[in-house]
């Protein structure tokens, strides 16, 4: 737990006069200036408090009295504090000058609280130094405590998003919220800020910021739930379909919540990543209504069709549009399925819930939504009115509907460009550019997970971490080294490892730690200097154990005792009992505070390197709390393009089932590919890294963009004619759909840049650039190469075969580029199936 408290640097007191003749009045020359001096009207000046140093007599005393003396002290609390220099006496701090602080400063190498060397110049930020380097002013002050959690506490979970950077029961949790609190009413009060960060303080603040960013989310679902009831029917006093649209973005809430209790049933726990789930829900659900819909209406449009009972329309509806759900819903669950075999639990959690929502919804969409859609339908011919069903509409209270819907004029219009070469040339050269843009930033986007950035910038948190990056540049990142029982064999192991530790902190090129605090080296002092021995002439374990109870019970090495676990009580003149546990604090030595992975995953390996060949005989390894944010990212890039080549895998699979033709699964897959190449390309240049957060998104991308292709292939697949009429056919029945898709999905994330969440503002950038990407791909690209390079029809293949066979000669076909097809409002699909479809999905 550390405060720092950040303060003007003080000027010199210039009432000071007492001291005109002291040793550092020439240093003070250079003093910066400042916009406000800081004086002490509490006490009058008197001489100055620099304590001296303690020395060694009590190391004089006989054994037996030394023993008793130290075991009748008590424990004190671990506080790394300027005010430790004076005893933490409040009335000497408040009488204190300038100068005898900086005399106590820049003299002490001694503490006169823990009697051991102490730095003191570590504790400050924004250091002045005069011409010869002593200190004469500083920006900040840094206090750590350090809080004893109890062996037979109950520990609580983290919370939060479950970063768990140390442990913590009730009472500490309590204790560290308590002195946040007291920062945060301090803060300004006297005339400097007080910043504190704490175990807690992670968790507190990341997930606090989600939760207050549920409004936004609902804003943004309110929004889209608008734009769903203009688009999904008709702006009719009778078709307007208000509850349809209710019902169906109901049935993906159920879904959602079903999800999660089966995931809690399962044994699995919720993370941040979960946040994201309801837009999944919400985009994928509505998809399928928009494409359900726009099948119903093209159905209806032909009037022998419209003429059948509404159970047989809707069967001949689900013929058409069950094949492009059922083919997003399969890929959607198995892209997640393959991400649940990720090894972090996090990651796992989210894809297993991810794919049995996804489920849920498809089957609440065949079967709830349907249902909704019959009784709306009957409610629409028995012309009562959309919003208020208990009211009957007369033909002269009715709007006239428009013959061919707004967006079915547009992709007509539109869908003509594919007759024109220049066109399709223009498509294919626009793609390649966006493409190469693309591999550029694939190829250079950083792969790095900063726990730092779940933090909203406005944050006590964020400024704590941006103070001690900016005023603590050395400060490195702390790892503790932890062996299980130590023996008498394992002292030249320990020697090899501890020794190897300090060649990789020496200056130069090479070195990995900026400092080595192991209680061996004090150990072969204390054996030196006290014992007049060497390690290695230490013969006996019994001899070992008393030895190194003496130097746990000396008073320059009692602190010592932290670093040790023993089975039993340690006791003073009586040999220290077998060692269960030890633990030394290493410090890394980057060269930022925000190092690459190409930095940090090196010396990480390097550390864990020395301590596997140094082969002691137990359990040892290396620990600390930024080792979880290094473990995600050794294995994150591979995660991620392990889950991507499977998920396109079984894109590929489930396209060709259920399309059944080769080379429309081909045109799916380059579409899904590109796409994601350009979704990854642009978060390089839009200051977004590979980390947990983004690999969950862009996996959820693979999904999410098949939709807006495989929807165009199959329609194509069912339409007649030529390449470009097949074409202008599928742009047509099925192109308004996936717009409106794409602008529900949008809108959905629409408010999040707004939010102060790294995970929120992730994902709207992954998901709205898969939208852009995705609807280009397919209504864009898609189309040029079908229009060009798509298969024939069944009907044309078919014919193609038996002039053959009448003929003996093969004979190729001439394509014509009539625009009937696209000038119709309904165009119709195959009504007959040789194969090159499943035929369990059309007439």
């Amino acid at each position: 737990t550390t405060t720092t408290t950040t303060t003007a640097t003080p000027e010199e007191d210039e009432s000071d006069s007492d001291y005109t003749d002291d040793i550092w009045d020439d240093y003070f020359d250079e003093v910066p200036k400042i916009s406000e001096s800081v004086k002490n009207e509490t006490a009058p000046a008197r001489p100055a408090a620099v304590p001296t140093e303690k020395t060694d007599y009590v190391k004089d005393l006989p054994r037996g009295i030394y023993c008793d003396l130290v075991t009748t002290l008590d424990k004190r609390c671990f506080e790394l504090s300027l005010l430790e220099i004076w005893d933490f006496d409040g009335e000497i701090i408040n009488g204190l000058t300038q100068q005898e602080i900086l005399n106590a400063v820049n003299t002490l190498s001694i503490s006169p609280w823990f009697f051991s060397k102490r730095n003191y110049s570590d504790d400050l930020g924004g250091i002045f130094r005069n011409s010869t380097g002593h200190i004469i002013g500083a920006k900040t002050t840094w206090v750590q405590y350090l809080l004893e959690v109890p062996e037979d506490a109950v520990n609580v979970a983290p919370g939060g998003i479950g970063f768990e950077f140390e442990i913590a029961d009730e009472n500490s949790l309590q204790m560290e919220q308590f002195m946040i609190d007291v920062c945060e009413e301090e803060t300004g009060s006297v005339g400097f800020e007080v910043l504190a960060f704490t175990a807690r303080s992670f968790n507190d603040v990341s997930f606090a910021t989600i939760f207050f960013d549920v409004w936004k989310m609902l804003g943004g679902y309110v929004i889209m739930f608008i734009y769903t009831v203009l688009m999904l029917g008709r702006l009719t006093k009778t078709e307007v379909r208000l509850y349809l649209s209710g019902a169906g973005i109901f049935s993906c809430i159920l879904g959602l919540g079903a999800s999660f209790g089966i995931m809690f049933i399962l044994g699995m726990e919720y993370n941040q990543t979960h946040h994201i789930l309801p837009f999944i829900a919400i985009g994928i659900g509505i998809d399928d209504m928009f494409v359900i819909m726009e099948c119903w209406y093209n159905l209806n449009s032909d009037p022998a069709m419209a003429a059948l009972p509404i159970p047989e329309r809707m069967g001949r509806t689900m013929k058409h549009a069950g094949v492009s759900v059922t083919v997003t819903s399969i890929t959607d669950v198995f892209a997640f399925g393959i991400g649940a075999c990720t090894i972090m639990p996090g990651l796992r959690a989210f894809c297993v819930s991810a794919a049995i929502c996804i489920a849920l919804i498809f089957c609440l969409q065949v079967s709830w939504f349907v249902a909704w859609i019959t009784l709306d339908q009957q409610r629409i011919e028995q012309k009562k009115h959309g919003i208020f069903p208990c009211k009957t509409i007369t033909e002269t209270e009715e709007i006239p509907l428009e013959k061919i819907p707004f967006g079915k004029r547009v992709m007509s219009y539109y869908s003509k460009f594919f007759e024109y070469w220049t066109f399709k040339l223009a498509v294919i050269l626009v793609s390649c550019g966006i493409l190469s843009f693309g591999v550029y930033g694939s190829v250079n986007i950083i792969q790095r997970f900063d726990p730092n950035r779940m933090l909203p910038s406005d944050s006590y948190l964020s400024h704590w971490i941006a103070n001690q990056q900016d005023l603590y540049p050395s400060y490195g990142f702390a790892v503790w080294v932890m062996t299980g029982p130590i023996e008498l064999e394992d002292l030249p192991k320990l020697e090899k490892m501890v020794s190897e530790f300090d060649q990789i902190s020496e200056e130069g090129p090479s070195r990995i730690l900026r400092e080595v605090e192991s209680w061996w080296h004090p150990f072969k002092k204390f054996l030196a200097d006290e014992k007049n021995l060497t390690w290695t002439e230490i013969e006996t374990m019994d001899s070992f154990q008393r030895i190194l109870s003496d130097f746990l019970f000396d008073l320059s090495n009692a602190k010592q005792q932290y670093n040790f676990k023993f089975n039993g009580t340690l006791v003073c003149n009586e040999p220290a009992p077998s060692i269960m546990a030890t633990q030394q604090k290493l410090q890394y030595g980057m060269s930022s505070s925000l190092p690459l992975p190409s930095e940090y995953l090196p010396a990480k390996a390097a550390v864990d390197q020395i301590i596997k060949d140094s082969n002691i005989s137990t359990k040892a390894f290396a620990t600390s709390p930024i080792y979880q944010a290094w473990e995600t990212d050794s294995i994150i890039s591979l995660e991620l393009w392990r889950n991507l080549a499977l998920a396109l895998l079984v894109v590929g699979v489930v396209s060709f089932s259920m399309l059944g033709d080769f080379s429309l699964c081909l045109m799916v897959m380059a579409c899904v590919m590109l796409t994601l190449v350009d979704l990854v390309g642009t978060l390089h240049f839009w200051d977004v890294t590979i980390d947990v957060i983004s690999c969950v998104n862009i996996v959820l991308a693979t999904g999410l963009c098949v939709d807006y292709s495989v929807h165009i292939a199959h329609a194509f697949s069912v339409a007649e004619g030529s390449r470009i009429e097949r074409t202008k056919a599928a742009l047509v029945n099925l192109g308004p759909a996936i717009i409106n898709g794409g602008v529900t999905t949008f809108l959905a994330v629409i408010i999040l840049p707004f939010s102060q969440s790294h995970v929120f503002q992730t994902f709207f950038k992954i998901f709205g650039l898969t939208v852009i990407y995705g609807v280009f791909h397919g209504l864009v690209f898609l189309p040029a190469l079908l229009s060009t390079f798509g298969p024939h029809s069944s009907e044309k293949k078919a014919l193609s075969m038996k002039k053959s066979g009448e003929s003996g000669d093969n004979h190729s076909s001439v394509e014509t580029s009539s625009s009937s097809t696209a000038s119709s409002p309904s165009p119709k699909y195959s009504s007959k199936s040789n194969g090159t479809i499943n035929s369990g999905f059309t007439e």
